[in-house]
C-alpha cells in the first residue's frame, strides 16, 4: 500500500479541522464552512477507511483523534474566544462601515449603532437565525430584542464593553455549537 494513499486522508482530515474551527470562529458559526467541513470529513472517512490495512494502530488512530479533538475545540467555542482579542482593534475600525465588511476572520453583512452600541451581524449566520458581536459604550448595556429577530438574543460579556451574541434556533450557547440540539423552527 503506497504512503500517498495512508497520508491524504490524514491530509484531508487535518484540512475538514481547520475548515471546521474556521467555521466556528463567530457565534452561530458560517453555514457554508460548517458543510465544507461536513463534506471534507466525510471524504476523509470513507478513504481513510479503505487504507487501513496493514497499518500501526497509531497511524490508524491519527484520523479518530484528530476528529475528537477538533469536535471538541469546536463545541467549546475556544476558536472563537482565544481569536477574538486579536482581532478587537480591527472590529472597532469597522463601526464606521454600516454596509458591513469583514476584518481577518471575520465577516459581517451588516454593521449599525443603536443606543449606544454598535452591533456587527454575521454574515452566512450558521447555527442560529441572527448572530454577531456588539460593542457598547462603556454602562450600557445590550438590548436583548436585536433588529427584527424571532426572539431574544443570548449575551456572552467579551471584556472591554464587548459582547458575543445568538438569536439561538436550539439552546442558548454563544459559541460553538452542539450538533445534537439543532432542530429545524417552523417559520410563519
Amino acid at each position: 500500500m503506497s504512503n500517498a494513499r495512508t497520508w491524504w486522508p490524514i491530509a484531508l482530515v487535518v484540512v475538514a479541522a481547520v475548515t471546521l474551527l474556521y467555521g466556528v470562529v463567530l457565534p452561530g458559526g458560517y453555514l457554508t464552512w460548517l458543510w465544507v467541513a461536513v463534506v471534507l470529513w466525510a471524504v476523509a472517512a470513507v478513504a481513510w477507511l479503505g487504507s487501513l490495512a496493514g497499518r500501526s494502530w497509531p497511524v490508524r488512530s491519527i484520523v479518530p483523534v484528530v476528529s475528537v479533538v477538533t469536535m471538541v475545540v469546536a463545541c467549546s467555542g475556544v476558536a472563537g474566544r482565544v481569536l477574538f482579542p486579536l482581532h478587537r482593534s480591527g472590529l472597532e475600525r469597522l463601526a464606521t462601515s454600516p454596509l458591513g465588511g469583514s476584518h481577518g476572520l471575520y465577516h459581517f453583512s451588516a454593521v449599525w449603532s443603536h443606543g449606544g452600541c454598535v452591533t456587527y451581524v454575521t454574515a452566512d449566520s450558521g447555527m442560529s437565525h441572527f448572530s454577531g458581536l456588539v460593542r457598547c459604550t462603556s454602562g450600557v448595556e445590550p438590548s436583548p430584542r436585536l433588529g427584527d429577530t424571532a426572539g431574544d438574543a443570548v449575551f456572552e460579556p467579551l471584556g472591554n464593553d464587548w459582547y458575543a451574541f445568538i438569536v439561538p434556533r436550539s439552546g442558548s450557547e454563544v459559541w460553538g455549537f452542539n450538533p445534537f440540539a439543532v432542530g429545524a423552527t417552523a417559520q410563519a
